[in-house]
């Protein structure tokens, strides 16, 4: 188990499983109902479910909106995690008060540098985060899809508190190119896309046989190259699954908490049945075949993982 993270510190200890809300900002991920966008935040809160997730690009602003809405009640009870993009220092600072106003409180627990920016200075950005968090308007720093070089240059200028980034079982390169920088710097970690998009998930098959015209279809897990490799290793892990009784979701979360001892885990979800499958109570000990599945996939998945940066191949 590692040491208490500089985010614990801040913020204290997180639940398991947090909800992260980019799909219910529609856009990218088709259009998205307010009814069920509702019943899906009212069942994760019901499943203990406290922090959650969002950012300015997610839907325009639309999911900061509704969780302002639906949160506003019981702010002191939620953590909020928002974002901005790098930029001039005063644009940022304009941007964080932008999502003030949308998500209706006077603070944020954890404020994320979305992408960093290459080949520039972002020491001047974070010194503004660092301002604001001396007014008390931010409790924890974090960044996102940053490497160890950018988290060093970018931690001259204040803390960086938690990083959050892509990682599954299918795209586990965080695991050894950046977990044993932030446990050394006792950085807090914060996983997203754990259940791949929806891949790793019981209606996974279904996905991955989909004609996908929207965003999904250019993320790298979805390229079509990659689907016989990534049906026949996730068929296995279903059979696995339904053998010992553990819906897939449920396992390949609990199993990812255990393994990359993370601060918590972001799962998403754009309905109430999604979101009860999502936040069912993280299983402590996993039966041991699953285990040995999941670590046959992880070992598996680099012999054809593309050489990307990223879930996205994206460079900013």
């Amino acid at each position: 188990m590692k040491n208490e993270s500089r985010l614990e510190k801040k913020i204290g200890k997180l639940n398991p499983f947090s909800f992260g809300t980019w799909a219910l900002g529609g856009e990218y991920w088709g259009e998205q109902s307010h009814k069920d966008t509702v019943r899906a935040l009212h069942r994760a809160l019901s499943l203990g479910v406290r922090h959650f997730d969002t950012a300015p690009v997610y839907g325009k602003g639309r999911s900061e909106q509704i969780l302002g809405q639906q949160l506003r009640k019981i702010r002191s009870d939620v953590t909020l995690g928002t974002k901005v993009f790098y930029s001039d220092p005063q644009r940022m600072v304009q941007s964080f008060h932008t999502s003030l106003k949308r998500l209706m409180t006077d603070y944020i627990d954890i404020f994320y540098i979305h992408w960093p920016l290459s080949d520039c200075d972002m020491r001047p950005g974070m010194a503004a985060l660092e301002a604001l968090r001396r007014e008390g308007r931010i409790r924890a720093i974090g960044v996102s899809n940053f490497s160890e070089d950018q988290i060093r240059n970018i931690g001259e200028a204040g803390d960086v508190d938690v990083f959050q980034g892509g990682y599954n079982l299918f795209w586990p390169r965080l695991e050894q190119e950046l977990l044993p920088y932030l446990n050394k710097n006792k950085i807090g970690f914060i996983p997203y896309g754990v259940l791949a998009q929806g891949i790793l998930t019981e209606t996974g098959p279904a996905h991955l046989n989909s004609v996908h015209e929207g965003f999904r279809h250019k993320m790298v897990l979805y390229d079509p190259a990659l689907k016989e490799t990534i049906s026949g290793l996730l068929e296995k892990a279903l059979e696995e699954c339904r053998k010992n009784g553990i819906p897939l979701e449920q396992a390949v979360s609990s199993f990812t908490l255990i393994r990359l001892c993370a601060d918590t885990v972001l799962l998403g979800a754009r309905n109430r049945d999604q979101a009860d499958r999502n936040f069912q109570p993280a299983v402590k000990t996993l039966p041991e075949g699953v285990v040995s599945v999941f670590e046959e996939l992880l070992e598996k998945s680099s012999a054809f993982l593309p050489d990307c940066p990223n879930l996205f191949n994206h460079i900013s």
